[in-house]
């Protein structure tokens, strides 16, 4: 495989805001929101990205594509080191982003089809025939091209993110990031999203990160898979070995929790216990450890690295080659 884009260390910090909580965290002039990411994104592969809402997975999509600045750590693309604004600026024909609502992300005043066309105008692109190119990419994403006329609160859910996804492959990038590509929509819907995404990385060989809750879908669409909790990875590797055999805790509650179709099998073990701890008051050592059944004095105390459990798979966890399910 191919590393296209590496993270190495990476950390996210934003400023305290002023609140009247602040009393809670005095002398503290920053908030951590990512803490010692590293992964690597693979050439035409598919990298799904999962965790609970709040875990800090948008904001390391956006870290990755420059349009949230980071504190520490590298970004690598294609081998080159990403270290100004100006490195990032040259990012931007390689990537593309479909953000969460894709209602939301297309503007309201602006026809479809000079949405879609807009990228080649912003980087200078020629393109003789705007209204050809539009049917072009609609066509791609198996819409009629009589959607270029309509604006985006005329579209359907499903029409709103096959536009997204249009949108996104107009300067045919190499890296496509998807944040949360099927929310809110039909489950015949999401399928048909999904396929439409892999058949495309397929045929143009670019590199997929999917953000989600979905572990089903990860499980189907994905060829590694990322676990994040309170802004760490916790867990990776291929996406076939993690689910057969998770290594950290909290990946192992994740997938013990997906749903049984027989409502008659009735299960008490789906909670994770404990709450969710804030990423203001983070707790010491192992910060899963008020969660663990495992947990021990050990994690209690000192926070664990992502080492390698088994071949190219990491975990966080002192205690992973051990842990049974």
């Amino acid at each position: 495989m191919t590393a296209l884009m590496t993270a190495a260390n990476l950390d996210v910090s934003l400023p305290m805001p002023q609140s009247p909580l602040q009393f809670l965290t005095p002398g503290r002039a920053t908030i951590d929101i990512l803490r010692d990411i590293s992964l690597t994104i693979d050439a035409k592969t598919t990298l799904g990205l999962v965790g609970e809402s709040g875990s800090g997975k948008s904001t390391l999509a956006r870290a990755l594509l420059g349009l949230q600045p980071i504190s520490g750590g590298e970004i690598c693309f294609d081998q080159v080191p990403l270290t100004t604004p100006a490195g990032f600026q040259s990012l931007r024909r390689s990537t593309a982003m479909m953000f969460q609502d894709p209602i939301a992300s297309l503007s309201p005043r602006m026809r479809i089809g000079k949405q879609l066309t807009e990228p080649f105008v912003i980087h200078r692109v020629v393109m003789p025939d705007r209204g050809a190119r539009a049917a072009q990419l609609l066509d791609r994403v198996g819409l009629p091209a009589s959607l270029a006329d309509r604006y985006p609160h005329e579209l359907s859910g499903g029409q709103a993110r096959r536009v997204c996804v249009a949108r996104a492959l107009a300067l045919s990038p190499r890296l496509l990031i998807a944040d949360e590509p099927t929310a809110g929509l039909d489950v015949s819907v999401q399928g048909e999203i999904l396929n439409l995404l892999r058949q495309i990385r397929d045929e143009t060989g670019l590199a997929l990160l999917i953000i989600t809750h979905n572990l089903p879908m990860v499980r189907h669409v994905s060829d590694h898979v990322a676990i994040m909790y309170l802004g760490r990875l916790i867990e990776t590797g291929p996406t076939r070995t993690v689910f057969a055999n998770p290594k950290h805790p909290y990946t192992q509650n994740l997938i013990a929790s997906k749903p049984q179709p027989d409502p008659r099998k009735r299960r008490s073990d789906l909670a994770i216990k404990g709450e969710i701890p804030s990423i203001l008051r983070r707790p010491e050592g192992c910060e899963f450890h008020n969660r663990c059944r495992f947990a021990q004095d050990l994690c209690r105390q000192h926070p664990p690295e992502l080492r390698e459990v088994s071949a190219g798979q990491f975990a966080r966890c002192h205690y992973a080659e051990t842990l049974t399910k």
